[in-house]
């Protein structure tokens, strides 16, 4: 499992990195909260669509390519917004974003279901996703000290750099050539009406914890943040602390069994809503402590999101292609949130962003114990 970890880490550091590093440049550059919304919104549409693809295509194909692909993407992106001049430009720079994102996660928990098998993958993956989120946590650090002594170029060819280095770790992952594409094949796999009614139920259910998390983390929190004076490397720390917090939570419950973990996720989802109630009411420095409450109510999610996809799909002949499926809501639903999460701060205020964001988390802890009680893990 080392070259997979070793690739989760990289691709996340750079990924949240410039989660928080695009926003604040478009600030630099004068954009508002709503065109900021338009233009990472890009990034989720593209996603959705190239991760099924080649979700797809894996199942076909195999997966070492597509890690190959995802280490070019990520320096091509950084390439883009390294000449970017116009929020066209950022756009296609965030559509090349979503392309990398669709390859990694079009075959990521595929690869760890054949290194460890159906019956141990939920584990590994939350073990990952730990992994990942500790990662975000260090990236975000890495921009928010490199953009305090230097300009956003200098911090955007860091990155570029780093690209490199997983490009090269990409070629690590073993595979094998399993088959031509057969591209009429790729319909079939991709029609979600051929699809379970738990496995659509499931996707639905997710779409309540991914825009809860998604919303503040892209958009929100470093915007809300730097709106209230905070210098950049205290918006980098602030927000790598929630990464930080959430990824102990998920690594602790990822060796928990999962009535226990379950449990965990009500006093979670408490947490989260109390911390996104409070923080956009609060001034200076006190609202770090209950932007860590979101991050540990977060972190008690990850498990419980990774049980619900395996569950989904054991058994299954196309794996990849029906975990890309289970996404696709989720993921057009971020979209849509990022829009309206951009229009809601301006005609609104920050405030009914976060509370929204708030009852969101708390609809998918109720959700998700109701399928995990009908899919019998409550004997």
């Amino acid at each position: 499992m080392d070259e997979l970890r070793i690739i989760n880490f990289l691709d996340a550091f750079i990924t949240n990195a410039l989660s928080v590093l695009i926003p604040l440049l478009l600030v630099s550059r004068g954009a508002d909260v709503v065109e900021i919304g338009f233009i990472v919104s890009m990034s989720p549409v593209i996603f959705v669509v190239s991760r099924s693809i080649f979700a797809a295509m894996s199942d076909q194909v195999g997966v070492r390519r597509f890690f190959i692909l995802n280490g070019a993407m990520n320096v091509v992106s950084i390439m883009i917004y390294m000449v970017a001049s116009s929020p066209l430009t950022f756009s296609v720079g965030k559509m090349f974003e979503g392309v990398r994102n669709g390859t990694i996660w079009a075959v990521n928990r595929t690869a760890v279901m054949i290194k460890r098998g159906k019956g141990n993958a939920a584990e590994e993956m939350s073990k990952v996703q730990a992994i990942r989120t500790a990662s975000a946590a260090m990236g975000i650090v890495a921009v928010g000290a490199l953009l305090q002594g230097h300009s956003f170029e200098v911090t955007l060819l860091f990155f570029m750099l780093l690209g490199f280095v997983l490009l090269g770790a990409s070629f690590l992952v073993e595979g094998r050539r399993k088959a031509k594409v057969k591209f009429g094949k790729i319909f079939e796999q991709l029609d979600f009406r051929s699809k379970s009614d738990f496995l659509k139920r499931t996707s639905l259910v997710l779409i309540l914890q991914s825009v809860a998390t998604t919303v503040p983390l892209t958009l929100i929190l470093p915007l809300f943040l730097n709106e209230m004076g905070y210098d950049y490397w205290l918006i980098g720390l602030v927000v790598a602390a929630y990464y930080l917090v959430s990824a102990v939570v998920a690594f602790f419950l990822s060796k928990k069994g999962e009535i226990y973990v379950f449990v965990c996720m009500w006093v979670g989802a408490f947490l989260f809503l109390f911390g996104a109630a409070a923080v956009p009411f609060l001034q200076g420095v006190w609202v770090i402590p209950f932007i860590l409450l979101m991050g540990i109510g977060d972190g008690t999610s990850v498990p419980v999101w990774e049980i619900l996809i395996f569950n989904s799909v054991r058994s299954k002949k196309d794996v990849s292609s029906d975990i890309a499926l289970l996404h696709t809501p989720p993921n057009l639903s971020n979209a849509v949130g990022l829009i309206l999460g951009g229009v809601l701060v301006k005609s609104v205020g920050y405030w009914s962003v976060f509370l929204l964001c708030g009852v969101l988390f708390a609809l998918f802890s109720y959700f998700s114990t109701k399928l995990l009680r009908e899919a019998m893990y409550f004997e």
